[in-house]
């Protein structure tokens, strides 16, 4: 059995130019021993302890180009990569609408919420005595409720303007910085109390930096009520002027009335019981064509398959068992609801179905 060649990639073929060395190796030879003459012919003379060093330096380039692979890859791959390495992009940034998101305030200060977090968690974990209890911080304040407030309104809330939506968003940044301020003072406490339940040779009296802390506590929180309240006075309606409220007083004095179409006579499509038939419209009460109406039995079996004409009408050729069927309808464009019938062997007046 006669071996088949193996596929190489014939794209990646050098051309040797003497023995082994291809055109490449033999051009990065030429160029560093072209460097190291010409600084032997214009420099060696004159500045002899400069031109020398220059002169191995350039010879021993070109020979390392040529013929020094690292790894089984030739020098320049590697001095290719090393720039590309220190010249690319070690760090990327999120940009949106021309804007690019940097610095994120909760970022910064992850180690200190999470170190909070498990100081809080093995607080409720431990039993305190009483002399604990008067050190150990309260509750972190809580800026904003989760529960959204429901006004209840005959009309509906004007939308905020940008300059509302601008401010709201900036009170909400103040508060956020306030929540960080509040979790590292509770950390600072925590660390306090910590301290104090460890015994020193010498007593050490804290009541001063918990007396400081505690009352930049009480800054913080009442700063953060003070945030609070000014987005709920950015959050509420402003009250409506005269004009506009005239302006609605008169709309709910004017009363539309809309004229009734006249009821369109609605006649038998057929005479044979158990035969569904129907008439489909729009929401105006305009006739639909090409509307296509699928039967399915109990089990889930399209036994007929209808389409309504001009008049958006629709019939069966022949009758079906009594039992019970589902009908579908679809037409581009327009919805239906799926219809349930129970067919009992007595003639059906046409079924009056209107599209969503």
């Amino acid at each position: 059995m006669d071996a088949h060649p193996i596929p190489q990639n014939v794209t990646s073929f050098q051309f040797k130019l003497i023995g082994d060395m291809t055109l490449k190796q033999f051009a990065y030879l030429a160029v560093g021993s072209a460097t190291a003459y010409f600084l032997f012919v214009f420099l060696a003379h004159d500045y002899p302890l400069i031109a020398w060093p220059l002169i191995a330096i350039s010879a021993l380039l070109g020979i390392a180009f040529a013929f020094l692979p690292i790894g089984s890859r030739p020098l320049d791959h590697w001095t290719k990569a090393f720039l590309k390495a220190v010249y690319s992009p070690t760090k990327r940034v999120w940009g949106k609408n021309g804007k690019t998101f940097k610095e994120d305030p909760l970022f910064g200060s992850r180690l200190v919420m999470y170190l909070a977090g498990a100081t809080q968690i093995n607080q409720q974990n431990q039993s305190t005595s009483g002399s604990e209890r008067q050190i150990k911080p309260d509750k972190p304040a809580v800026l904003f409720s989760e529960t959204p407030i429901l006004r209840h309104s005959d009309t509906p809330a004007p939308l905020p303007t940008p300059e509302e939506l601008g401010k709201t968003v900036d009170l909400a940044r103040q508060a956020q910085q306030l929540q960080m301020k509040i979790i590292q003072t509770e950390r600072t406490l925590s660390q306090i109390k910590t301290q104090a339940q460890n015994p020193t040779p010498i007593p050490v009296d804290y009541s001063q930096q918990v007396n400081k802390v505690l009352t930049d506590l009480q800054n913080l929180v009442g700063q953060a009520s003070k945030v609070k309240q000014q987005i709920q006075t950015v959050q509420e309606p402003q009250p409506k002027t005269p004009v506009e409220t005239s302006q609605a007083v008169a709309r709910e004095k004017v009363k539309v009335v809309v004229a009734n179409k006249p009821q369109k006579a609605t006649l038998a499509l057929t005479t044979f019981p158990n035969v569904i038939n129907g008439i489909v419209k729009d929401k105006q009460g305009n006739y639909l064509e090409g509307v296509v109406t699928v039967i399915y039995d109990k089990e889930g079996l399209p036994v007929r398959a209808l389409k309504t004409n001009k008049l958006g009408q629709f019939t069966g050729s022949t009758p079906l068992l009594n039992g019970t069927y589902t009908l579908e309808l679809e037409k581009d464009g327009f919805t239906f609801d799926v219809l349930q019938i129970e067919l009992t062997g007595q003639v059906l007046s046409p079924l009056a179905i209107t599209a969503k």
